[in-house]
């Protein structure tokens, strides 16, 4: 079977700058909720062997502190998260959670300054940009002998949109699920994005690499057809890697337990993202570009 995947390339461009568009805009309006790894803050947990109404006792924590939220880690064990608080205060709180509801004394206890947080916020936001350059630097050496009518720089230029094409979306995502319910933006998720950055360019490399290769054999002389076939020539290697990867992440959101859910579920919406643009997006502009320039030379 060999599918004209090249030919509908603007549909799929049309399709990821809707989605591009969306995010940011989601992004803008909601913004996303940080967790206290980058906002500072206490959590500690309650293991209770019985029924109880969370929903009463966020109403209790939202009272006294609007940022204040419960999560239920399993059957038995219930966390809670506050904004940064005095020792007294913090006392207090948990006095008066463990004798309005019975909850007991409170454990595991970890606290998280304000500076802390902003720290580890920034070196977060560090992280990612030197892996972004890393990676601009890597494809540049890449694909540095890449002929004609291709050129290293559209190639990296393509894969690194296909990169930001995914972090986006992933951002995007969280900016929904954040503001409908309550996922945190932590630690956590930005290993998640690094790893979603780095599957994103190891896709779409596997993609291009191939490409390289049916370019120097000279096979077929028209570039999309070119592409196209190393498209269909890696898409089974592309589609069967994600689905197994996507197959443990499954597995992982319903067993994994509610400390690494929104972990997995960033994954999840990564490596989708991720299988897509590096067949749809990034292959796709490599195409535009071809054709734009040889309209021009014409």
């Amino acid at each position: 079977m060999n599918l004209n995947i090249v030919k509908h390339k603007y549909t799929y461009i049309i399709i990821s700058s809707t989605l591009l568009i969306a995010s940011i805009v989601f992004l803008v309006i909601w913004g996303l909720k940080l967790g206290i790894d980058f906002t500072g803050g206490t959590t500690f947990t309650y293991t209770v062997n019985r029924s109880i109404n969370i929903n009463q006792i966020q109403s209790y924590l939202t009272s006294q502190y609007s940022q204040s939220t419960i999560t239920k880690e399993n059957a038995n064990t219930y966390q809670v998260e506050v904004p940064p608080l005095s020792q007294s205060q913090l006392s207090n709180l948990q006095n008066e959670i463990s004798n309005k509801f019975n909850l007991g004394k409170a454990q595991s206890v970890t606290t998280i300054g304000p500076t802390i947080g902003s720290q580890l916020r920034n070196d977060a936001i560090y992280s990612i940009i030197i892996v972004m350059i890393g990676i601009i630097l890597y494809i540049a050496w890449a694909f540095r002998q890449v002929p004609k009518p291709a050129n290293s720089f559209i190639f990296g230029s393509s894969a690194i949109l296909a990169m930001v094409h995914d972090t986006v979306i992933v951002l995007g995502a969280f900016a929904i699920l954040g503001h409908f319910l309550g996922a945190p933006v932590d630690t956590l998720f930005i290993t998640a994005v690094l790893t979603v950055i780095g599957f994103s360019v190891h896709d779409t490399i596997v993609v291009f690499d191939r490409i390289r290769e049916n370019l120097l054999k000279k096979e077929v002389s028209d570039f999309a057809n070119t592409v196209n076939n190393s498209l269909m020539q890696t898409l089974n290697r592309s589609l069967n890697t994600s689905f197994t990867v996507l197959l443990v992440l499954v597995a992982l959101f319903i067993l994994g337990g509610v400390t690494i859910r929104w972990f997995t579920v960033a994954l999840l919406i990564g490596i989708f993202s991720g299988t897509y643009s590096s067949i749809f997006v990034a292959s796709q502009l490599l195409v535009i570009y071809y054709e734009y320039k040889d309209r021009n030379r014409k």
